[in-house]
């Protein structure tokens, strides 16, 4: 079936991997990021988000079949706007696109790092979906001496958070549209040297991955199971955080099932 995908953060990593790994298999795929895309667009910032939906429904001719937001990282000071506002602010304002498709999907990408206990104040603020009280909680977060991954995992918590609340209503579930999030481990990607490239935090990373040969993970092997998220053979499942990991979720959550 041919299909148009479209894919955030594709420039490199796992954005990079899911583009081609959907084009290898005849899919049309239109990339979107900072540089080296289809669509250049900042997904800090609205004036961005507005260029990215415009011009991937330009490129598109107003019909997609899926999404893939992918786009992520940055600065300590974008980090809520990119990971968990942009994510958004790219899946509602796409969404529209999907109508016309005979097997509309959208997925998310989160991370491990959603493991970590959220701040209130900030998850409170980005799901009452008030960018600029979030951004200044995370001010006080840093002042406070948290770091940028410290806000990451809280974006992608709310992110998680965010899926959840949304995927069984009217315009997703309703629409016929399943939307599921996919939590990466560690994976080799530039993102991750800060962990890879020092023996130390790379062998504590290894010590939480129990699957034999799991670390670090590959962006191809993500790929694959994002791929399947939005292909038509994934008619079920809807509003699930699925922690493709090599087993560091269930190794450091153990018997508890809580998902958030």
């Amino acid at each position: 079936m041919d299909r148009t995908y479209v894919v955030t953060g594709a420039a490199s990593g796992i954005g990079a991997a899911t583009a081609r790994y959907l084009r290898e298999r005849r899919g049309s795929v239109i990339t979107c990021d900072l540089h080296d895309a289809d669509v250049i667009g900042d997904l800090a910032t609205v004036a961005g988000r507005a260029q990215l939906v415009d011009a991937v429904t330009r490129l598109s001719g107003g019909n997609i079949d899926a999404i893939v937001a992918n786009a992520g990282g940055g600065p300590a000071e974008t980090m809520l706007s990119v990971n968990f506002f942009g994510a958004v602010a790219t899946l509602e304002g796409l969404r529209p696109l999907l109508k016309s498709s005979p097997a509309p999907r959208a997925v998310m990408v989160s991370s491990i790092a959603s493991m970590s206990p959220p701040d209130p104040r900030i998850l409170e603020a980005c799901l009452n979906m008030d960018e600029p009280a979030a951004n200044a909680a995370a001010k006080d977060a840093l002042a406070a001496g948290k770091g940028a991954l410290d806000l990451y995992g809280n974006a992608k918590y709310a992110l998680n958070c965010w899926c959840r609340r949304v995927a069984s209503k009217p315009d997703w579930a309703g629409a016929g549209i399943p939307l599921n999030v996919v939590a990466p481990g560690f994976v080799d990607t530039p993102a991750a040297s800060y962990i890879l490239s020092d023996p130390d935090r790379r062998a504590q990373a290894g010590r939480m991955v129990p699957l034999r040969g799991a670390f670090p993970g590959r962006p191809d092997q993500m790929a694959a199971a994002l791929a399947w998220c939005v292909s038509p053979e994934n008619s079920l499942m809807t509003g699930q955080v699925l922690f493709v990991d090599g087993g560091a979720e269930c190794f450091l959550r153990g018997q508890n099932s809580k998902v958030n």
